[in-house]
């Protein structure tokens, strides 16, 4: 049979952004096609200038953000005749947007000095000092040109303005050569994250600096520090489970100081009564409301959840001394990992957070465990592994020190993050690879990342590590 001449074009346009709205009907025009448009710098660049007139110069757009905040990252601009900044962009329909979606109240948004927008505004507002670039009217191609260009792989590859001066050598790096170079920047890591426990070691001793910073890394990156904080203030009581949970929850500031009606369920009204009796002994280390950062928190990892968790862990007396055997034991790495996983979750039933996210969350109709293999894997690196190595480090033996390390080197990739996606694009490209084997792999990227990318803009000015490499490698 002959195919018609449409049959593979037909179903590919249901692909397209729809062609270019007519002048009479432009609500259409969707802002995430905004994006390729600006990272690829599909711009007259040698013309642009902001609504009032003043000239800038993008040396580099910034990088994508997938997380809340702004769209692009870290971008290097000149506006007028000010030096280049390092400086957040985001990327709107309407320049009334920024007020609607709340822009201006949100921290998050405090860098961003450029709002590039589609449709041109009938009037200069004020824009509380950022500069306003109307996209459309530098477009480097017709509208309808572009769009269709969207939908190629040129578009959907990593930006030529995202690679780092070093893409050159990670893409030609072999495995052994990259593991090599990686053992060194994550045994780096490793040394850096032990020395900042021993500090805490000696304010408050092995034990809780383990739980402190174990509590650290429940909070991922929005809520480490009052997660942290938790665990330095914990109460040093011998009480059942429900006793601590309400105390860290009050001291968390998240017991409310009355309970309304529909909270008078058994559970949350024995948190209430017990939290009633200790308050005015935590009076001046609760936390002030508004300390828990919730953007981006999946509602199974909800900081109520976590510090539910805690408190398992606080009840727990031989909760480090089975942390300890574990780690000098001799299982292969997959039992390993299931092994933590069953030490670090909770040792008795939750009946109440194994089937809620929060305090006045609905009851779900199947349980969610409080722990997952990914936070522990996460733990294990993050926590676990630079405490045994701050606690053996000037052992005569090293015979510990080299048994946590090579678990350290063996122990599984964990969950990604949006810095390590970047890090990674930047390094490697188009030729990224789609999953890192160890977690001391990622680990040594991050390191890199702290160490060189974090200390230069984003064309990569004045970074030594290509220099220094082509010298060590006499290129």
């Amino acid at each position: 049979m002959a195919f018609p001449d449409h049959f593979y074009e037909e179903p590919r346009k249901t692909l397209l952004p729809p062609k270019h709205p007519s002048n009479k009907d432009e609500s259409h025009f969707q802002e995430k096609w905004m994006y390729p448009f600006w990272a690829h710098q599909r711009l007259r660049i040698d013309s642009l200038q902001t609504i009032d007139g003043t000239p800038i110069k993008i040396l580099h757009p910034g990088f994508s953000n997938l997380e809340s905040g702004p769209d692009f990252k870290n971008a290097f601009i000149a506006i007028g005749d000010n030096p280049p900044r390092q400086c957040d962009v985001e990327l709107d329909i309407d320049t009334s947007n920024w007020q609607q979606h709340a822009h201006h109240l949100n921290p998050s948004f405090k860098n961003v000095a450029l709002q590039v927008v589609w449709n041109k505004p009938k009037d200069l507002l004020a824009t509380e000092g950022r500069a306003i670039l109307h996209l459309r009217e530098f477009l480097d191609s017709p509208l309808e040109e572009l769009l269709e260009w969207e939908n190629s792989d040129e578009a959907n590859d990593v930006p030529d303005n995202t690679l780092g001066k070093c893409t050159s050598f990670f893409q030609n790096f072999n495995e052994t050569e990259c593991n090599s170079l990686y053992k060194q920047a994550a045994l780096i890591r490793i040394k850096s994250k032990s020395l900042l426990i021993a500090a805490t070691a000696r304010i408050y001793g092995w034990e809780q600096t383990l739980l402190i910073h174990l509590l650290r890394g429940l909070g991922y990156k929005q809520n480490a520090w009052p997660m942290q904080k938790l665990g330095e203030l914990m109460p040093s009581m011998n009480v059942p489970l429900e006793n601590m949970q309400a105390l860290l929850l009050g001291i968390a500031g998240i017991i409310p100081q009355r309970l309304s009606n529909s909270e008078k369920d058994s559970y949350i009204l024995h948190l209430w009564s017990v939290w009633w009796r200790h308050q005015s002994e935590c009076c001046e280390t609760i936390f002030p409301a508004g300390i828990w950062n919730l953007s981006g928190t999946r509602p199974s990892n909800h900081p109520q959840r976590r510090i539910a968790l805690a408190a398992h862990w606080l009840t727990d007396p031989n909760l480090i001394q089975k942390i300890e055997e574990w780690a000098l034991s001799d299982f292969q790495t997959k039992d390993s990992v299931e092994k933590l996983v069953k030490i670090l979750s909770p040792q008795k039933e939750d009946d109440f957070w194994e089937y809620h996210y929060t305090l006045n969350s609905k009851r779900l109709d199947k349980p969610i465990p409080l722990l997952g293999e990914e936070r522990v894997k996460d733990l294990f690196v993050n926590a676990i592994a630079p405490w045994f190595w701050a606690r053996t480090k000037g052992n005569p033996t090293r015979k510990v020190e080299n048994q946590i390390l090579e678990r350290y080197f063996q122990w599984p990739s964990c969950g990604d993050n949006a810095q390590l996606r970047l890090t990674i694009e930047r390094f490697y490209g188009n030729c990224s690879p789609k999953r890192l084997k160890y977690a001391f792999q990622q680990q040594a990227i991050l390191q890199i990342n702290a160490d060189f990318c974090n200390k230069t803009n984003p064309c990569c000015h004045h970074c030594p590590l290509v220099d220094c490499w082509q010298a060590l490698l006499k290129i």
